[in-house]
């Protein structure tokens, strides 16, 4: 709200000489570290990428989240006292205990995009949503076509479409499984596509991707929905004799990401690669 009211109440503690690793310079890992620094703890902050914010740096486009104001809530926690180490990728947590850490944080996120599991996915021209935005986010401009399909019905597949647009693609279909009732994006956002031309099929999923000519072919059929499943909505139930194609130029899958853990971690994972906690929120370590 514009109030920086707060920041004359927060006291920092006197140094407690311990020091303390966080892996992951988005949300988590910079909120941790700053309440941390707060307390008194030397805190390093260890980012793989070239910028620190995480999936609000990479997978938010600036027209939803301007850079300044992130850059500024970043200097926010640098002058608490985090140093930030960027391009540094951990795979090992011996390797900081080794170093003297006395506790290590891990903040690394769900950046490995959910596979679609269509025949055809690995084709020249079909992209992972979360590394598209990464990519576009990062500076690089990608040629994407005058046709662009993006499967999914989140925030990020909205994403990739409005940016698909700001990247030169003159059509962009969104395909998602379900009605628009059940599509897990923000309602704003949804309406913001569609006030830019983006076309949402709805009731509908992949089946199959072929390429020729220089063109992707995606196969789709339609469905229907039954009875609700573990997510309490209707799930998807395809209907016999329904297919049909739409020629592409670039295919965005956005159904998902998942967590990738070095196998140096060595901490136990459930199910998505998500790390397994107990409740005082510490891993298997």
């Amino acid at each position: 709200n514009g109030d920086d009211s707060w920041k004359k109440q927060s006291k920092k503690l006197p140094p407690t000489g311990k020091n303390v690793a966080v892996i992951g310079a988005g949300p988590a890992g910079l909120t941790a570290a700053y309440y941390l620094a707060k307390q008194g703890h030397k805190v390093t902050v260890f980012e793989a990428l070239p910028e620190a914010g995480g999936m609000m740096r990479v997978g938010i486009p600036e027209y939803r989240l301007p850079r300044d104001i992130l850059g500024s809530e970043i200097k926010e926690i640098e002058d608490a006292g985090v140093e930030i180490k960027l391009n540094t990728r951990i795979e090992s947590i011996d390797s900081l205990f080794e170093q003297g850490y006395n506790a290590i944080f891990i903040g690394i996120g769900s950046h490995e995009g959910m596979a679609l599991g269509v025949e055809g996915e690995d084709l020249p021209g079909v992209i992972e949503a979360a590394e598209f935005l990464r990519r576009v986010n990062l500076g690089e401009r990608i040629d994407v076509g005058e046709s662009v399909g993006v499967v999914g019905g989140g925030n990020v597949a909205i994403d990739a479409a409005r940016i698909s647009l700001r990247l030169g693609a003159r059509k962009v279909t969104i395909v998602y499984r379900r009605t628009r009732t059940e599509m897990p994006a923000n309602p704003e956002e949804i309406d913001a596509a569609l006030e830019e031309s983006v076309e949402i099929v709805y009731l509908a999923a992949p089946s199959k991707l072929t390429r020729e000519n220089g063109k992707l072919k995606l196969e789709c059929i339609r469905m229907e929905l039954g009875e609700p499943d573990a997510s309490g909505r209707r799930r998807p139930v395809p209907i016999k004799g329904s297919e049909f194609a739409t020629e592409l130029d670039t295919l965005i899958a956005a159904i998902g990401q998942r967590t990738e853990v070095p196998e140096g971690f060595q901490v136990e994972l459930g199910r998505g690669n998500v790390l397994k906690v107990d409740d005082n929120m510490m891993t298997s370590r």
